[in-house]
Order: structure tokens, then sequence, then C-alpha cells
């Protein structure tokens, strides 16, 4: 039989099959293909959500370690002490004493500086009828009020005259500015062994600085003989554990020191040697005082990589000093930056800078301030009242001039030693060594100390040394 001669429905029922089969087939390989290209959609969505997480996490690690930099400008004056003409020139009224107007000339570059610090030669009272201007020395809580109101925000207490009348005048001076001054921070002096034992770390501009302050010695060494925490003295183990927990709480150490030899411009071996120490402790900043002349500054550094800038000595801020070289000063200023990556950080110094300052007062006390030397004038000069008092001394602006540049451009013998560190300040004005030496601190010289010397500062001003000019800043 001949199928094409089949009948018309069983042919019609054939093609219906073929074409559903047809149909369920398509349909099977449309949802083969929507499922692949639904996975193919999905699989770009991971990994286009995949390379998002990852650029996420790759621009959070690029932030961490991003640079960022912050800096702080900080100033530092010398000696503050308050001898019978400084004393004298604050009280016009009887009843309320003020010596504001020391500091007014200088002010604004006190308030321009971020942090500024001050040594304060001697203790301070509240009480006028315990005020002393030598040879020990108590001064008026009202010139603390003047520092204050200049803008001093940092007493460096730790002196020679600090324990000249004992405990109980150091524990009023504390009180006086607990209560008067509770934002000021005060160094080198305590209550307490606790006290002693408390970094002071001050935050500014996310810097973290910590400030320590330290004298050779004293003039009576009561102090240390009543109670050890009182004053901060340069002592080798003292000074290494609290550089070593200062570097835990802190970025950077600024280490002040009182030392050096009186009248003369140069650094003698004991400074020199804990120069080096200090350096070699990591310390960033260390500043001078005790002198009353000025001497040389500039920066330390050695083979380990590390750097300090040394202020050798400031000079006096404020004095009745009665020899002209004594009444030429200086203005430290400095910047310390921080450059932080990520969880590393570092501080440096950028600039440094010392501007020279003259400590006028008249005859009869009438005009008695601290002046920027490129503001003071031949006329002031030749009404100084240190000329009626010292027939040696010269005052010109030229010759203070002469003087700063002589003193900036004398050498420092850098020290090969430390064994000077062993030696204690005793109440007899000698340092003790281990070995039972006694030595004097005006006897621990630089070999060229002779060029340093009051007389040779005064020849240098007089003219009788000439002076070529030469830079402001030494290197």
């Amino acid at each position: 039989m001949k199928r094409d001669n089949l009948p018309l429905e069983i042919t019609e029922k054939s093609k219906s099959k073929i074409s559903m089969a047809l149909s369920i087939i398509t349909l099977l390989l449309l949802s083969l293909i929507l499922t692949q290209v639904d996975k193919a959609f999905v699989t770009a969505d991971k990994k286009a959500a995949s390379n998002k997480a990852r650029e996420e996490q790759q621009k959070e690690a690029e932030d961490s370690q991003e640079t960022t930099t912050s800096s702080v400008n900080i100033l530092a004056a010398g000696n503050n002490i308050f001898d019978d003409n400084i004393l004298l020139s604050g009280q016009a009224d009887a009843a309320a004493w003020n010596y504001d107007q020391l500091y007014s000339l200088i002010r604004d570059q006190i308030g321009q500086a971020d942090l500024s610090i001050v040594s304060q030669e001697s203790v301070l009272t509240t009480d006028h009828n315990l005020t002393s201007a030598g040879p020990v020395y108590s001064t008026p809580a009202e010139a603390g009020t003047a520092l204050v109101n200049a803008g001093f925000d940092i007493i460096a207490s730790a002196t020679d005259h600090v324990d000249d009348f004992g405990s109980e005048y150091m524990n009023h001076m504390l009180e006086f500015w607990r209560s008067s001054c509770p934002d000021t921070t005060v160094l080198g002096v305590h209550n307490s062994q606790e006290d002693a034992d408390s970094i002071r770390v001050i935050e500014k501009n996310q810097i973290k600085i910590a400030f320590l302050n330290y004298t050779f010695g004293s003039s009576t060494g009561s102090a240390k003989n009543e109670q050890p925490f009182l004053v901060d003295y340069l002592e080798r183990e003292k000074v290494t554990n609290a550089i070593t927990q200062a570097k835990s709480i802190s970025d950077c150490i600024i280490f002040l020191a009182h030392w050096g030899t009186l009248d003369n411009a140069v650094p003698n071996e004991y400074q020199n040697q804990w120069a080096q120490f200090l350096l070699q402790q990591g310390v960033t900043v260390l500043i001078g005082t005790h002198p009353q002349v000025l001497q040389p500054y500039h920066m330390l550094s050695d083979a380990n990589g590390n750097e300090m800038l040394v202020y050798y000595s400031l000079g006096n801020l404020v004095s009745g000093a009665q020899s002209s070289p004594q009444l030429l000063g200086g203005l430290a200023k400095f910047t310390l930056e921080k450059t932080t990556s990520g969880e590393t950080s570092t501080v440096k110094v950028t600039a440094s800078a010392l501007d020279p300052i003259v400590m006028h007062y008249s005859e009869n006390m009438n005009i008695c301030n601290v002046y920027p030397l490129a503001a003071y004038t031949d006329t002031l000069a030749q009404s100084h009242g240190v000329l009626a008092l010292d027939y040696y001394s010269t005052m010109e602006v030229s010759s203070l001039q002469n003087l700063f540049n002589y003193i900036m451009n004398l050498p420092v013998t850098p020290s090969g030693g430390l064994n000077l560190l062993d030696y204690s300040f005793n109440p007899d004005t000698t340092l003790s060594g281990p070995d039972g030496s006694i030595l004097y601190p005006g006897e621990i010289e630089a070999a060229n100390s002779s060029d340093g010397s009051l007389g040779t500062l005064l020849q240098v001003m007089s003219g009788e040394i000439s002076v070529s000019s030469q830079n402001l800043q030494t290197e």
C-alpha cells in the first residue's frame, strides 16, 4: 500500500506530533540558552562586585599609606632673673606690682609661636616681703604672671637658684602656678615622687612633644638634701630612664639643660659630653641656659643617623646685668615637622634661627624693656644704665651686632668622651666624680674657652677685636 494514499486525519496527526516535538525542543533550547545567559549575567555581576570590593580595599590601603605632614613652630627664651633694678621697675604702685612692660616689645614674636618656652631662674613668691634680688633669689609671683601674659606656655624651673630658699618656697611656687596659671606647664620642679616620675607631653598640631628639664646642680643643694624628687638634676641614669619613658609616649623630645660656665660664650666639656650623649639617646632639640651670655647653635649628627638641634646657651632674657655682653640674649625659633605614612611617622627640624635681643634699662629705670636687636637704636643704647655702672661696657647697635656675629661663629669642639656624665653636684658648689675627684663647673672648660671669656667679649664690643661680616647662623 502506498503511503501517499493515507487518510488526511492521520497525516494531520503526524504533522501535529512533529510540530509539538519541535516546539518542545525549541523550548528546551531557549531554556538552556536563557539559563546560560542568566548564569553569565550573575557571574558578571559577581565579578563586578568582586572587582569593586577589591578596588575599594586597594583604595583603603592606599589611603592608609597616604603621606601627611604637620608642623609646630616653637620659640624659646633664656634666663628670666630679677636683679634689684628689675625688681624696682614694676613697683610704681606699692600695692600692685606689674612687670608686663618688660616683655611688651617681644610679645608679638612670642604669640606667633605655637609653643613658647622660658627659663625662670629663681623661685617665685606671693609675699612681697620675702623677695630677694641676690646673691640668693626670690622673685615676686607677678613676674610669673607677666611671663604668662606675654604668651609663654612652658616654664623651665630646674636652675641653680630655684632652691635658694629650700622646699617650702618651691612648694609655694608650685601652688601659685597651679592656682593662678593652671594652663601653664612647669618643668623641672616637683612636689612628690609621683609628679617627678610623670613626663610632661604636649600635643600640638597632631605632634606629641615630650619636655624634659634638668640642671647641673644648685647653689645651695638644699633641695637634694631635703627630698631628692624636688629638682631634676643632670644624672645619667635618671635622664636615660626619663628619655626611654618619653619616647614611648611622644613623637619627639625637647630637652632643656641648665648648664655651662658663667660669662663664657664657648660651650665647656661638660656641655659637649651631655650634648653627645643626648644626641645618641634620640633627643630632637636641646636648649641650654645658665651662662648669662649667648653661645653658638648648630645641628649635631652622628654616624647612626641621629640629628639634634643644639642651642648651647640663649643668654639672658630679663636681667639687671652690669656688663654689656650679658645684656645680649637670643630667642630661639625652630620648626618641628612630623611626616606620617601608614603607621610610620618621623619628626625632624625643618627650620631654625636665633634672633638677638637686648635687655635695656635706663639709669633711672623709667625705661625697662627687652628689645629685638633689629628694633634697637643708638639713641637708646647711649642712654643704657649699664654705662653708668661699668667702665668697660660699650653699648652701640653695631657693637651688639658684632658681638652676636662673633659668638655665633665661635667653633664648638665635639667631645669624644662621656666621663663627666657621672659627676653629681654637691651642696658645696662642686661636681663630685665617682672616684672622689672634685670639679667646679667653671673649671670644666673647652680648649678654646678664652675666646668666649667676658673680657674677650668686651674687646669685641669695643672694637679691639675686629669682626668681619659673617652669617648669623652657624652650621
